[in-house]
């Protein structure tokens, strides 16, 4: 394990998700952006040169708008510990508000993706590259720097479903990139950790890359829909009736800490699969498990109610397209069954149609 000294980390936002994921020609002038920035408010050029100070490799330049660093970069869920260099990025100021890693535009000629940001690695990837408004919630890139003079590049989703990337004592320090303010859409910050803070990268671990003292693991406190339909769920497949406990627990901030399989019985009836899509659009969580969540068919506020009938498992970008985009009303009486017991119903979002799958036992209850 190599042990952190500064992290950088963003989150991202629909126009950086999707400026980095668009297909040529949707540009009427130019390029377009290919680049995910970070504020000079949030991140200074003083504390990227302190960054970037130790860094074995690390090629400093003074351009025109400002510095710029070209450095090994090392992908966390690529390589492992004794993987050697094999990507090298560029961190330019391209003018006074920001700096930005360049290259980031994965169809283009000129792309240099991060690795650990590439949907070959997992990352998240739209199911419409054209639509500007497909970042998954929370969706958080960071750039981890070693006392050993690596950089390391990660992900992971702040969206209060999701396990965080950390295993341990979570201290003050480190617990900002994973409470609030950095839920909010396009925050970015750095962490410098003191002498005696001991956070390490473990880049053999893909679950928990980041380590402290101890086994406590995480789901932040985002707030998050799914979570409420979690605490009901949980309890839909039970032959006990037993619950599942949640709770709270105070270090100098609070991060929630919820259990990962709390959703877990209907999830695992579609072995993680998105009842609508299947897994055309899955992308995976860094244990191998594809990510998805559980959606309420007909909204609470109009109506609908919190019984087994009115769920259904869903990718999040689907999920999105329920509360955002044009959905025409669903009558659950329509669905029609073959002769193996799935039911299917044809619903249209935005005009386009999609169908839904039940298997069997989730269809017994409608």
């Amino acid at each position: 394990m190599e042990r952190v000294k500064s992290i950088v980390y963003r989150n991202l936002t629909n126009a950086d998700f999707f400026n980095i994921n668009k297909p040529p020609g949707m540009e009427l002038r130019g390029g377009g952006q290919a680049y995910i920035d970070f504020p000079t408010a949030s991140v200074t050029p003083t504390q990227w040169h302190n960054f970037f100070s130790g860094v074995y490799g690390v090629d400093v330049q003074q351009e025109k708008q400002g510095p710029s660093w070209t450095f090994p970069i090392y992908s966390l869920k690529v390589d492992n510990s004794n993987s050697p260099p094999s990507q090298n990025i560029k961190i330019y100021q391209r003018r006074a508000q920001s700096v930005c890693i360049t290259s980031q535009k994965l169809l283009s000629s000129r792309s240099n993706r991060v690795r650990a940001w590439h949907p070959e690695a997992g990352f998240p990837y739209p199911i419409d590259n054209t639509n500007t408004e497909q970042c998954p919630d929370g969706l958080m890139v960071y750039l981890a720097a070693t006392d050993s003079g690596k950089v390391w590049a990660g992900w992971y989703l702040n969206d209060g479903t999701t396990g965080l990337p950390i295993k341990g004592i979570v201290s003050e320090a480190i617990a900002k990139m994973f409470t609030y303010p950095s839920n909010i859409e396009g925050y970015s910050g750095i962490i410098n950790f003191q002498d005696n803070e001991n956070v390490y990268i473990n880049p053999d671990d893909i679950d928990y890359p980041l380590q402290t003292y101890g086994n406590e693991t995480y789901i932040s406190n985002v707030f998050n829909p799914a979570n409420e339909e979690a605490e009901f769920i949980e309890t839909l497949f039970s032959n006990d009736g037993s619950t599942r406990n949640s709770f709270t627990k105070e270090y100098l901030t609070k991060v929630r800490i919820r259990n990962k399989s709390i959703v877990a019985d209907l999830k695992s009836l579609y072995d993680n699969t998105c009842q609508i899509t299947g897994k055309q659009f899955a992308f995976q969580k860094k244990n191998g498990v594809d990510y998805t969540e559980v959606h309420h068919l007909i909204p609470l506020g109009e109506g609908g109610s919190d019984e087994i009938k009115n769920l259904i498992v869903v990718n999040p970008l689907i999920h999105k397209m329920f509360h955002h985009a044009d959905v025409k009303p669903i009558d659950l009486k329509n669905i029609k069954v073959d002769s193996n017991g799935y039911g299917y119903l044809e619903i249209y979002i935005s005009d386009k149609p999609y169908k839904i799958t039940w298997h069997p036992r989730h269809l017994a209850a409608i």
